[in-house]
């Protein structure tokens, strides 16, 4: 092979490299929506522990049958979330994700079953008497260890035209 296509394949792998890179750091963040499913999954996951754990069972059947669509809505944008992040590795990181979850969860409960169980209870109070409007709702409000996991993705606000315009009025009308 001669040195000036030696010079040229180079450089292309190198810009397929580089393009690659740019996107995978576009992808490898969370947007609200892969939040809420992570949070969802954690809190999940953490009731399904405590209907074993705390003797919730018919607590937690209630839960998921409250929010079976969004539940399962939610594991969808899971599964697609963690296949963003690393494609064909996705779905076998998700799993790895969820078990993880329920490890974690599960060594809560023996470290401090009285605060796990108190903690579940109160999950529960607020998911089924307290009836939140979605499934996105009601996670929002618990605590989970999970949202340090992910990187946010960076906001994509674009300015309101009309308050612009209102600035520009006001300092119009007071000349």
């Amino acid at each position: 092979m001669n040195t000036r296509l030696r010079i040229a394949l180079i450089a292309l792998m190198l810009t397929c490299v580089g393009a690659n890179a740019r996107a995978a750091g576009a992808a490898a963040c969370a947007n609200p929506q892969d939040m809420s499913a992570v949070r969802a999954a954690a809190v999940q996951q953490q009731l399904m522990v405590a209907a074993l754990s705390c003797h919730a069972v018919d607590q937690y059947n209630k839960f998921v049958l409250t929010y079976r669509k969004d539940l399962q809505a939610s594991d969808l944008a899971l599964q697609t979330f963690f296949r963003r992040l690393h494609g064909q590795g996705g779905t076998a990181d998700y799993h790895a994700f969820k078990t993880r979850l329920a490890n974690t969860s599960s060594m809560d409960s023996i470290h401090d079953i009285g605060g796990f169980c108190a903690s579940a209870q109160a999950a529960f109070d607020v998911a089924l008497n307290e009836r939140k409007a979605s499934l996105a709702t009601f996670v929002a409000g618990q605590t989970t260890g999970v949202d340090r996991e992910f990187t946010p993705c960076p906001s994509q606000l674009k300015p309101n035209p009309s308050r612009a315009k209102t600035v520009v009025a006001s300092k119009g009308d007071s000349k």
